[in-house]
């Protein structure tokens, strides 16, 4: 069979953005490849089999896992071929392949993986022998890899090596959660596999074309329980007592005043720079101990006491690790280091040869995993209830199933203190929410309440098996005898659409990715151990449209535990912070669509009980307005005409240099307000009736002539800093010159390949003083080449080849900033220069300095120095915005 026995049309009429990829299908595949990034739910499962079957050709779609590669066969059979049973040259077994073969990544690399092993009692050799000939005579032209960010390396060869043994195959990549946290080393994998990026469709554009239904995140907060905080204080405490021990032991001490970095920090220079954050931290310590020797070396580079940070244990973190570990000076004091280890280790403060006094994994995980999250969940589920009435279709995914939580008997219910399916479905249960019924869906147990078992389709009510639970009668378990498990998830889904229940609890492993279930329109996500790609695809499961259904919007709820002690919040924060920048939304006052947490307008760190119970209100009233989500995501999408998601950088005003024009422009302007000032004075006190004013007149007399003097020096000064000001815009201008100086260098060393002139930097400061800063045209590779310069010209200073020191100064004040080269730009001399040339001519003067020599490593110290001072302040950030 060389073609598809006959055309099978999809039954539904095609969403706009699907068509706008098929009318240019053959412009796509030119090149025999077409690789599509779309969000979950857009529809990118019925669009690869739409192109498979245009293509006409024997195909292979490899699919994550076992639930998505079923819903490819649902997918084609009920949309296209409109059948109930797949015909008999479709095939779901690789060592069995037919016309069109459907498997798993994990298949595929059984077949291709050298391993030998017995499997069944046979060979595995001869197996995959046996198999690679089938493969072989069927002839595979078609290649379909569906969210081949699932790879992992030994899956990557093998689909690599099977693509490589096809003769000019068509490759048919989608995904709807590229890799882009990763490595350049990962990233290229997955490039080399799935090629180039053709197509990227954004949220924004799904959401007006009512392909995605509009939506909104939620954060609810919790602290720990009595016993979690009790756990957190106690290894705090430690803490703390590990600092105050140190400060006042005189032998460590003495051993760091002796340190060689300290006493001979010339000689050793290249150690100092290979460490800086070890370095940092023993000065740091140094001043905390009120030890003088050392300031003099401050000194050398620029700095004050008074502008070190204070020793905390995120310093002190830092240094107890590099002197147990890493400094060959401190181990030689073996006794000590050994005293040290054995103290730390008998708290539970090391972890792979790293100290930890702030938090361990224990203390991490004791916020993951916190039984508040429980009471979230519940207080989450009666709002929504009370919300949605009879129309709520709330899904909460979980980790772990923890069946073992399950009471025997009504006397059986204990205290539930931890997550998991079933303490989340004890935990409503025994809220006795009367109006809401729940149910459980998970791989070993399935519960329904009673009052569904009536609407269980009749043909299957043979092959099901009800129980009802022993400690609550009022709900059954639901199994299906024989391997019939898919059958279970559809009916429990089709149970959930149709109303029988309200409330589903599953595991992220059956229902986290390729579950569809159109109706959701709340989700609770209990899960923590989710990945950046997970993560998007759980929360994927809930902004799907529902056919009939054109007025739905949907809820998405975070869970986080904080603890309040810490000024960061703790790691549960800083997880959800990680994961929301693969999370694409609207903001809460319809301002703007971006991803990460900024959108959400919280309150600013430490939070309070108080400060979280509030924010816990304001979601909660937040989320009870749904009927004005619609009008929040067209006002962002039509705001300032945006039409794309643009990757840009976000960073404080103050990151970006400013130029020398507005510097000379502020102090000329401030000069001539002062003297005018003064000039009004004087003529007032001529009025004053009074004859003690005299030596005052004379006074300002004097000073009015020294400003004259100053007024007529600056005034040229002003007359053109003001014109080049009306010429050039805002405090915005700055930072689209540093684009330009970037854009021009970059272009000079042929690092990219568009015409500059069609590369046009913008940039906006938005009302909270946000700096935004992104590139219209050129190519995505372009873009990330010029933000990622951007970024490292405006932030930290790291350990540079080159790089550029600033001089402003106000009158006896003397300020100098730093900026490094771009490593891609700095690798050698010439572009350094370029960079350098360009800078001059769009920012200002700024000294190039080579950080290879003596005196380059000794400036490059003082660059460090400073950025310590400043080592909280908020770093620039890449994010993605509508644009």
């Amino acid at each position: 069979m060389k073609t598809f026995p006959k055309h099978f049309p999809f039954i539904y009429e095609w969403r706009s953005y699907q068509q706008r990829v098929l009318s240019s299908l053959a412009e796509h595949l030119q090149n025999r490849h077409l690789h599509l990034i779309a969000p979950p739910g857009s529809g990118k499962t019925v669009l690869g089999l739409e192109v498979m079957l245009r293509l006409n050709e024997p195909t292979l779609i490899l699919a994550p896992t076992l639930a998505i590669k079923n819903q490819w066969l649902e997918r084609f059979v009920e949309l296209f071929l409109n059948v109930k049973e797949a015909p008999d040259w479709i095939s779901m077994d690789l060592k069995n392949p037919n016309f069109l073969t459907i498997t798993t990544y994990q298949s595929l690399h059984n077949v291709f993986s050298d391993k030998e092993e017995e499997m069944n009692g046979e060979n595995f050799g001869e197996v995959k022998k046996e198999a690679l000939a089938l493969i072989e005579q069927i002839g595979f032209k078609t290649m379909i890899l569906d969210e081949a960010h699932h790879l992992r390396s030994a899956w990557w060869k093998s689909a690599l090596e099977f693509r490589k043994s096809l003769s000019e195959p068509n490759i048919v990549a989608l995904t709807a959660t590229p890799p882009y946290d990763v490595t350049l080393s990962e990233w290229d994998r997955y490039i080399e596999l799935c090629g180039p990026i053709d197509l990227e469709i954004s949220v924004p554009e799904l959401v007006q074309e009512h392909d995605l239904c509009p939506h909104q995140d939620y954060v609810y907060f919790s602290v720990p329980s009595i016993k979690e905080r009790e756990t957190i204080h106690s290894f705090r405490k430690n803490g703390d007592q590990v600092r105050d021990t140190l400060l006042k032991d005189s032998a460590f001490v003495n051993i760091l005043k002796e340190h060689p970095w300290i006493t001979q920090p010339d000689a050793h220079l290249e150690s100092i720079l290979s460490s800086p954050s070890y370095f940092s931290s023993l000065l740091i310590f140094l001043n905390e101990a009120k030890e003088i020797k050392w300031k003099e070396y401050v000194q050398l580079l620029g700095r004050k006491g008074k502008s070190i940070p204070k020793l905390d244990l995120e310093w002190l973190e830092e240094l107890l690790t590099g002197c147990l570990y890493n400094d060959d000076y401190t181990k030689k004091h073996e006794e000590l280091v050994k005293r040290m280890k054995k103290w730390l280790n008998r708290m539970g403060a090391i972890e792979r040869r790293k100290v930890h006094l702030r938090s361990t994994k224990k203390i991490d995980r004791t916020l993951l995993t916190s039984v508040s999250k429980l009471r979230s969940i519940g207080d989450i589920v009666e709002f929504e209830a009370g919300v949605l009435n009879d129309e709520l279709r709330l899904v909460i995914l979980a980790d772990y199933i923890r069946l073992e939580d399950l009471p025997k008997n009504p006397e059986d219910e204990k205290p539930l203190n931890r997550l998991g399916v079933i303490p989340i479905f004890e935990t409503l249960r025994r809220k006795n929410m009367k109006a809401v019924r729940l149910g459980v869906l998970s791989g070993s147990i399935a519960i329904l309440p009673k009052t569904a078992v009536c609407a269980l389709p009749l043909e299957w009510q043979e092959d099901i098996r009800l129980t009802p639970l022993s400690h609550d009668p009022e709900y059954v378990t639901v199994q299906f005898t024989g391997a019939q498990s898919q059958k279970l998830v559809r009916v429990m889904t089709d149970l959930f659409t149709k109303g029988e229940i309200h409330v589903l609890t599953g595991t992220t492993a059956l229902l986290g990715e390729g579950w569809d279930a159109p109706s959701i329109n709340s989700i609770i996500l209990a899960s923590y151990v989710g990945t950046f790609m997970l993560s998007n695809q759980m929360r994927g499961r809930a902004i799907r449209v529902q056919r009939g259904n054109e007025g739905k919007t949907s809820a998405i709820w975070h869970l986080v535990c904080i603890d309040p002690s810490r000024q960061d919040c703790g790691y549960d924060m800083d997880t959800l912070s990680r994961r929301f920048k693969a999370f694409v939304g609207v903001s809460y006052t319809g301002e703007s669509i971006e991803n990460g947490m900024d959108r959400l307008s919280l309150e600013p760190p430490p939070f309070t009980v108080m400060k979280m119970n509030k924010m816990n209100e304001q979601m909660l009233e937040r989320a009870s307005r749904r009927n004005e989500l619609k009008n929040q995501w067209e006002m962002a999408i039509h705001k300032n005409n945006g039409d794309k998601m643009v990757e840009e950088l976000k960073a404080s005003p103050e990151f970006f240099p400013k130029t020398l024009l507005f510097t000379n422009t502020i102090r000329a302007l401030i000069i001539q307000g002062i003297t005018l000032g003064l000039y009004i004075f004087y003529n007032f006190l001529e009025r004053i009736p009074f004859r003690d004013v005299s030596s005052l007149k004379s006074i300002l007399t004097f000073l009015l002539i020294g400003l004259g003097v100053a007024i007529l020096f600056m005034l040229p000064k002003t007359f053109k800093g003001l014109w080049l000001w009306f010429k050039h815009g805002r405090i915005e201008t700055s930072s689209k010159q540093l684009g330009e100086v970037v854009i021009h260098t970059l272009s000079y060393m042929k690092l990219i390949e568009s015409d500059i002139k069609k590369l046009e930097t913008k940039a906006v400061q938005t009302f909270d003083g946000s700096m935004y800063f992104w590139v219209n045209g050129g190519t995505r590779y372009e873009h990330t080449l010029i933000l990622e310069a951007v970024q490292e010209a405006v932030g930290s200073i790291n350990n540079p080849r080159y790089f550029l020191k600033r001089h402003s100064s106000w009158g006896p004040f003397k300020q100098y900033d730093y900026h490094a080269v771009p490593q891609v730009i700095g690798q050698n001399k010439k572009g350094a220069e370029f960079f350098h040339k360009q800078w001059k001519k769009r920012i200002g003067k700024a000294d190039l300095i080579y950080a290879r020599t003596l005196a380059g490593r000794k400036e490059l110290l003082k660059s460090r120095m400073k950025s310590i001072s400043s080592a909280f302040a908020k770093k620039a950030e890449r994010v993605s915005a509508w644009r």
